[in-house]
């Protein structure tokens, strides 16, 4: 069972798209894994007085309608998850930031969005992985019931202070997903070797906590979007810490290539 990060269950923000769905389909097993319940959330907008009754009853029937979808897509997925879903008042961002506060995990669905990253994943996506209190991952799927590429988990050791949570979260993903950890560290030449050295005592430290993950150590020169970028292997998860936050739409908005970059990215928040 996950310990890395304690909540009520694992919502997964439903808006209607495929990229909803693939998200509840990647959040069946982060629910069972931590044996609570998957919580679909789809908001609709509070109530506009400048709008006609029919607005908003057709917003509130299109996103009960998205919940049922996405319900039934993903009740064959496993059996064991306790299923639940909620139809709430307000934007996205902040409800799901609200629900956050007793959430194990939020999950939300993104796709490749090139240059115009923020301003697309912006209301949902980038806000709550900014403003949450819980870790938020951002799923970049394939089709239902498409078996995953192989790939690896990336997640960067340095010395931020939610660095610690960030690879407890990368192990607990990889022992979910049955993934190895490629562990980077930022070492820049004018470090000397000593930069090097501790990336690799740390990493050691890890695997030996934890021998069922293969951890790898992978010393790095720029920062981890120029490294995912030029991985030649595929790669399936990006653990950020949430001082590394800012990056999410670098790491997102830079590879909108249907190729073994479509990596999905979790935040962690401490």
């Amino acid at each position: 069972m996950i310990n890395a990060h304690m909540g009520d269950s694992v919502v997964v923000g439903i808006d209607g798209s495929a990229a909803a769905v693939h998200a509840a389909h990647w959040a069946v097993d982060e629910a069972a894994a931590r044996d609570v319940p998957l919580r679909l959330v789809s908001c609709t907008p509070l109530t506009d007085k400048s709008k006609s009754p029919g607005t908003d009853r057709l917003a509130t029937e299109y996103a009960a309608t998205s919940l049922r979808a996405a319900l039934a897509a993903i009740e064959d997925d496993n059996t064991n998850v306790k299923m639940e879903t909620a139809l709430l008042d307000g934007d996205p961002s902040s409800v799901l930031i609200e629900e956050s506060r007793h959430a194990a995990m939020v999950c939300v669905g993104s796709v490749g969005i090139g240059r115009v990253a923020r301003a697309f994943l912006g209301s949902t996506a980038a806000e709550v992985a900014e403003g949450a209190f819980c870790p938020v991952a951002v799923i970049r799927g394939h089709a239902p019931h498409q078996p995953n590429k192989c790939g690896s988990i990336v997640v960067q050791v340095d010395d931020s202070a939610d660095n610690d949570r960030a690879l407890t979260t990368a192990v607990a993903e990889a022992q979910t997903h049955a993934m190895p950890i490629i562990a980077v560290g930022e070492c820049p030449p004018t470090t000397g070797i000593s930069a090097g050295d501790e990336l690799m005592r740390r990493t050691a430290t890890l695997q030996t906590l934890h021998p069922d993950v293969e951890i790898t150590a992978v010393p790095i020169t720029t920062g981890i979007p120029q490294f995912v970028e030029s991985h030649p292997a595929p790669i399936q998860l990006v653990v950020l810490g949430a001082a590394n936050a800012g990056a999410l739409s670098t790491l997102i908005g830079a590879h909108d290539r249907h190729d073994h970059h479509e990596f999905s990215v979790v935040v962690v928040h401490p």
